[in-house]
């Protein structure tokens, strides 16, 4: 796996549990469920059939869940103008206008929450001017906890599917 590929699956991976996060701690009437702290199992997939799915393991406890809300906050003030969210029940609506560099992203992204032990997230982005080649995409994330933390991963710790480990909280900082 290449250092971009690695790259675009901790950004995905890191945006969609960043918006589940943010989502959780909103201060809200109905709120999203906070997400079970130990082994979540994330499968990442374009929207059209056939698109190759990419899993991802990580290690969540409440720092890295409040770490990666306050994450997902402060890039959304930072860089978009837009961030309405809606929650209902067990469904979760966030419209999004950011801008990137010199590319506008329109987003749309479904949360559905099954408890605090999975969530269903289907994301469709349109980039305008097209970023790096991309002019629409669509994303479908499911995750779900698998239990306790592997013996040795510490709180961050992400596996990709090659086996790689990095620790996300260092993607944060930079």
């Amino acid at each position: 796996m290449t250092r971009l590929s690695i790259a675009h699956t901790v950004t995905g991976v890191l945006l969609a549990t960043s918006a589940a996060l943010f989502a959780a701690g909103a201060a809200a009437a109905a709120e999203p469920p906070v997400l079970k702290s130990g082994l979540w199992e994330v499968v990442r997939a374009g929207g059209a059939p056939g698109d190759p799915k990419h899993l991802t393991t990580m290690c969540l406890d409440d720092s890295v869940q409040a770490e990666m809300r306050d994450f997902g906050m402060g890039m959304a003030k930072n860089i978009c103008s837009r961030n309405d969210r809606s929650f209902d029940g067990t469904r979760m609506v966030i419209n999004a206008v950011c801008q990137m560099g010199p590319t506008t992203l329109t987003s749309k992204s479904i949360m559905t929450f099954k408890g605090n032990t999975a969530y269903h997230t289907d994301v469709s982005a349109i980039y305008d001017p097209p970023m790096m080649g991309t002019r629409e995409s669509k994303v479908a994330i499911d995750a779900k906890w698998t239990g306790p933390c592997k013996a040795g991963q510490k709180a961050g710790d992400m596996t990709m599917e090659n086996g790689q480990q990095i620790n996300i909280k260092s993607f944060m900082t930079k």
